[in-house]
């Protein structure tokens, strides 16, 4: 199945710019699924893509594209990503542009390195920003973490174009938003139990 499909199938009449760029990405970037996108469209949106493509503006996009962008061949990735290639990987990943027209040539092995590699920079940077930390500082942080951590329904909201639940979040990358720490569905279900009213995850401790 090929995911990208979901951003054009719906539109009936013109594609808005975002869809052009879009597509223009995932015939550069991810060819090997162009094809499949390219006929679900209608007659009057292919003529419309082609226009598009062959524009100025189209080339000036492509070039501020490759400018900014660290090379990736998405269409023969390795199976595991080392540090070089999951930060280039990022990179594509800052907009959405880019990130939609590579996600089909990831696998979900793949996505949850990224997502193991994003936690470890998140706490290296974390653990940077604490050494800089007055003591005042971290006497309020801690007391922020303890206020938080009291509270019985801590909250995760999920970021636009990704899992918008912290389970669908474990599903998908392997990894706890809450925690940052490595998860299993089996796992989450043994320390939390989920709010009926709020949906919320409860840790099971607190809930008792």
């Amino acid at each position: 199945m090929i995911f990208a499909t979901d951003y054009f199938n719906h539109i009936k009449d013109e594609l808005p710019e975002f869809n052009l760029k879009l597509l223009l990405n995932i015939e550069d970037l991810n060819n090997s699924i162009f094809d499949e996108i390219f006929t679900i469209l209608k007659p009057n949106q292919q003529e419309q893509y082609i226009a598009f493509k062959d524009s100025e503006k189209a080339k000036k996009y492509r070039t501020e594209r490759n400018d900014q962008l660290p090379y990736v061949d998405f269409n023969n990735l390795p199976e595991i990503f080392d540090d070089n290639l999951l930060q280039k990987i990022m990179l594509y990943q800052k907009d959405g542009e880019t990130r939609r027209a590579i996600d089909d040539s990831l696998s979900e092995q793949h996505k949850g390195q990224i997502a193991r590699f994003e936690s470890k920079i998140y706490e290296e940077e974390k653990a940077k920003r604490r050494a800089l930390m007055t003591d005042e500082e971290k006497r309020k942080e801690k007391e922020w973490w303890d206020n938080y951590n009291t509270d019985p329904t801590p909250r995760f909201m999920g970021n636009v174009g990704e899992p918008d639940t912290v389970t669908s979040y474990i599903i998908k990358y392997g990894v706890n938003p809450l925690t940052r720490e490595p998860e299993t569905i089996e796992s989450f279900n043994e320390k939390y139990t989920i709010d009926p009213q709020t949906g919320d995850p409860v840790p099971k401790e607190k809930n008792e």
